[in-house]
């Protein structure tokens, strides 16, 4: 990598990858390692990373490159696991992932709940209950000795 001040602008140093770089920005990638790491191995930050993904379409190929052949890795691992090795967890995981539909630990329930006539109900139900109870104190005081009377007998 070649680092060098453009004469033209004055600010952030121009950052040149080599061919050697591209290489092993698929190989670190193909290894599984994080763009932080690839950063960390090409000694520049994060953000040189994000900013020549969008802006260099080399740059940005090895990297896919690089994570597909590890997909790909892991993948074959996993259907190794699956059906060689009689790995039960493999294979659950394999078929959730390739046939969602036919296996899937999630159930999809859909509740249809008609609101208005649920409030309306409520409504009608208070208006009823504010009916039935007594308006004054005279009245509350007399149902509240007719009840005590009702229990002692």
């Amino acid at each position: 990598m070649e680092k060098g001040k453009s004469k033209q602008k004055t600010g952030r140093k121009r950052i040149t990858f080599t061919d050697e770089d591209y290489l092993n920005i698929t190989k670190w990638a193909g290894l599984g390692l994080s763009e932080t790491q690839i950063a960390d191995n090409l000694g520049v930050g994060i953000s040189t990373i994000t900013r020549n993904k969008n802006r260099n379409e080399r740059f940005e190929q090895a990297l896919k490159k690089g994570k597909a052949k590890a997909i790909e890795q892991v993948t074959n691992a996993l259907f190794n696991n699956a059906v060689h090795d009689n790995n039960t967890t493999a294979q659950i995981f394999y078929l959730k992932n390739r046939d969602s539909t036919n296996w899937s630990d999630r159930q999809e329930v859909n509740h249809n709940l008609d609101l208005k006539s649920i409030l309306t109900n409520a409504k009608d139900r208070l208006i009823i209950d504010a009916q039935t109870t007594p308006t004054n104190e005279r009245e509350q005081i007399t149902n509240i000795k007719q009840i005590a009377t009702d229990t002692n007998e």
